[in-house]
């Protein structure tokens, strides 16, 4: 009885520390980027009209909202859509304005998107789909070398690379350490004693980490499949 209490104890540190991990990763990151694009002499309602087209086009279900913060126009897409923005048209003298708020850079390619369903000149960037297969095998291999890949060469990559890279890769090292010493309670053995805290622990991340990479995977192949070009 006592040994399945200390497993069951050491198996909740481990689902709290992969939690830990996921949320300071993610951090600062939700609804956390804006972008806007300015329609000089277009009505709000024109404006409207584009930004509808636009999320068709990327085949999202965006819910209208209640309107605030002085915008005409509000929806956001739900939360479990691969896309997730926060949309909003508003006016000023002369002039309308789209604005999107989102997660990494959703909102700038969407301005983009905007921009170019407006016939304005291409930008520069192009981007092709991204593999599903390769990130799982990355994240499998270090969730470190899966958020670099998902966040490489992407128009919705998150606004910094290097840094949280490196606190995946810290972070990593550090889970394997605590977790072979089975949560400080006997010395560094990840191939003995501590070999299935140490599984079921970097196992844990592993698999909690699968699921926004492949979402963030999915959504850029969503943006790479429209073929239009992009300003990042």
């Amino acid at each position: 009885m006592l040994r399945l209490t200390l497993n069951a104890t050491r198996i909740r540190k481990i689902g709290y520390l992969s939690l830990l991990m996921l949320f300071s990763a993610a951090g600062g990151s939700a609804w956390g980027l804006g972008a806007s694009f300015d329609m000089p002499g277009k009505t709000p309602d024109q404006a409207v009209e584009v930004a509808k087209r636009s999320l068709a086009r990327l085949n999202v279900n965006c819910i209208e909202q209640e309107i605030t913060l002085g915008a005409h126009w509000r929806c956001k897409t739900s939360f479990f859509s691969l896309v997730g923005l926060d949309v909003f048209v508003s006016t000023i003298p002369e002039k309308s304005i789209i604005r999107a708020d989102s997660r990494n850079r959703q909102s700038y390619a969407f301005i983009d998107l905007v921009a170019n369903e407006t016939g304005q000149r291409p930008f520069e960037r192009t981007y092709g789909e991204k593999s599903l297969l390769l990130s799982t095998g990355a994240t499998l291999i270090s969730p470190a070398l899966g958020y670099l890949y998902v966040n490489s060469n992407s128009m919705i990559k998150n606004k910094s690379v290097f840094l949280p890279f490196l606190g995946f890769l810290f972070g990593d090292l550090a889970l394997f350490w605590v977790s072979s010493k089975i949560w400080f309670t006997n010395g560094f053995d990840p191939f003995d004693v501590g070999l299935t805290s140490m599984l079921i622990a970097m196992g844990s991340f592993r698999a909690i980490m699968l699921v926004p990479f492949s979402v963030q995977v999915l959504a850029h192949n969503r943006f790479a499949g429209l073929q239009i070009t992009y300003r990042f």
